[in-house]
């Protein structure tokens, strides 16, 4: 019997009372695990264990909200309910790296100091182009806030701010038109603000980490699209290397010529890729 095939609120429960044990036990290549009860085993595959929100995902479930919709440009789409500033939304512990990741809402009072540090970086305002005042970043970061189709994110590794990131709904977002969109798409942009959190085996943690978090901040995700720089080399060649991305077009963005990259849940989960 699979778990998550005939979910309810029994098996609900089982996960829950096991969710330390099933945390030790699906390390880097475990497949499965039988949990036996009275009277009967059931057996847990790991992408039915990875799916399972609550052991990561710290914000209510989206799919509680009745769906209402709205206008954007005359974009139809959902109404969006974005978490307030400073809020936890996934922790997750990596075995590869020894560490553990979360992402948090980003609050200026807290945070600003370092978010106008790293755009100040020339590694990060080649791409980024938002060098300037900490004045200029703090307008940055609260119209951000303020934008219900985007959540923007410090991710933390061990505690300690490593990156800036910006989640995003596609359907309202200005990479809507360029490809067939769907309700409830992702997408993100990215930075690894902190030098020492920088490295393959940490971004490869912290872009798993940002798919599993938008496929169960909300059930009804099926794709989460990426257009970095066409000449983004280190992105590109990560994504050609994690069988998850696939490339789908190259196009012109009116400051941009971007490569559309697609990630399905599908590929992630059935894949085993976490």
């Amino acid at each position: 019997m699979s778990a998550m095939h005939e979910f309810n609120p029994v098996l609900r429960n089982i996960f829950l009372k096991q969710e330390k044990r099933l945390k030790d036990h699906f390390r880097p290549g475990v497949s499965n695990v039988d949990i036996q009860l009275q009277d009967q085993v059931i057996n847990i595959r790991r992408s039915e264990f990875f799916q399972f929100p609550c052991f990561w995902v710290k914000s209510p479930e989206r799919a509680l909200y009745p769906v209402s919709w709205m206008k954007t440009n005359d974009v139809s789409h959902p109404v969006r309910y974005n978490p307030g500033k400073n809020a936890l939304l996934y922790e997750r512990y990596i075995y590869e790296i020894d560490k553990t990741v979360t992402f948090r809402v980003i609050d200026p009072g807290k945070d600003l100091a370092v978010f106008s540090s790293w755009h100040n970086n020339k590694r990060v305002s080649v791409y980024w182009e938002l060098e300037g005042s900490v004045d200029k970043h703090r307008e940055y970061i609260e119209k951000n806030l303020a934008d219900p189709h985007l959540i923007p994110v410090i991710m933390e590794i061990n505690g300690e701010p490593a990156g800036y990131f910006e989640f995003y709904w596609t359907k309202e977002d200005r990479l809507g038109p360029y490809y067939d969109s769907h309700d409830y798409d992702r997408g993100f942009h990215f930075l690894i603000g902190n030098r020492k959190f920088l490295g393959i085996k940490n971004t490869d943690a912290a872009l798993k980490c940002v798919v599993h978090y938008l496929f169960l901040d909300d059930p009804r995700t099926i794709k989460i699209m990426a257009e970095p720089r066409w000449d983004n080399q280190k992105v590109l060649q990560y994504v050609d290397s994690f069988p998850v991305w696939r490339r789908i077009k190259e196009f012109d963005f009116p400051h941009k010529r971007a490569v559309l990259l697609e990630c399905t849940r599908e590929r992630l989960f059935v894949g085993e890729h976490l």
